[in-house]
C-alpha cells in the first residue's frame, strides 16, 4: 500500500472519526489563526484547505465578517461546518474535495491550512495550491505539526511519524513568506 493510501489519508477514515466524536478538534478557532486574524482586511474571502468541521472559518465569519469556504474530503466534517453556518447564519461555503487533487475555480484574499498532514512528496503541490489560490497581496496563514511534536508534551492529536510533519525550514521557500 502506498503511503498516500494509508487509512488516515482517506475520507472514510475521517468520516468515521467525525461521526463518532462531535467537534473532534473542539469548537474554538485555531489559536495561531486567531492570533494572526488581524492581518486580514475586513470582509476578506478566506478559504481553508483541510478545514475539517470549519471551526476556525466559522469564527472568522462570525467575529470578523469574512466570507469563508471550507475545503475538506470528509463529508461528515463538512456537514458539521454547514450546520454551524446555518445555525449562526454565517457566510460559509463547503467544497468536498481532496486537497491533493483539488483545482480551485477562483482566487481568494487569504488561504488557511492548519495541521494538515501530508507526506513529503505531496506537500509541494499543496504549497503551489496555496500560492495559486491567494490573490496578489493576499495572505497564507499556515500551522503544521513539527518534528518536535514527537518528543514534546503534546496532546493525542497529530501524526506519530515524522514524515507527516513539516520542518520549519521547509515553509519559507515553499509559500513565499517567513514563518511567525
Amino acid at each position: 500500500m502506498a503511503e498516500s493510501e494509508r487509512p488516515s489519508s482517506q475520507p472514510d477514515f475521517w468520516d468515521v472519526r467525525y461521526e463518532r466524536e462531535a467537534h473532534l478538534f473542539g469548537t474554538a478557532p485555531n489559536a495561531f489563526v486567531a492570533q494572526e486574524a488581524h492581518r486580514l482586511p475586513s470582509a476578506s474571502e478566506v478559504v481553508e484547505v483541510g478545514a475539517g468541521e470549519g471551526r476556525t472559518l466559522a469564527w472568522l465569519a462570525r467575529e470578523h465578517g469574512h466570507s469563508t469556504t471550507a475545503v475538506d474530503f470528509s463529508h461528515e466534517a463538512l456537514a458539521t461546518a454547514a450546520r454551524w453556518a446555518d445555525e449562526y447564519d454565517l457566510p460559509l461555503d463547503t467544497i468536498q474535495a481532496d486537497v491533493r487533487t483539488w483545482v480551485p475555480e477562483r482566487q481568494r484574499d487569504a488561504a488557511l491550512v492548519t495541521f494538515l498532514q501530508l507526506l513529503p512528496d505531496e506537500r509541494p503541490r499543496l504549497y503551489r495550491l496555496l500560492r495559486h489560490i491567494v490573490r496578489p497581496g493576499g495572505w497564507i496563514l499556515g500551522e503544521w505539526f513539527r518534528p518536535d511534536h514527537l518528543t514534546g508534551g503534546y496532546d493525542r492529536m497529530g501524526p506519530s511519524t515524522a514524515d507527516r510533519m513539516v520542518p520549519v525550514e521547509e515553509v519559507p521557500g515553499s509559500v513565499g513568506r517567513s514563518p511567525t
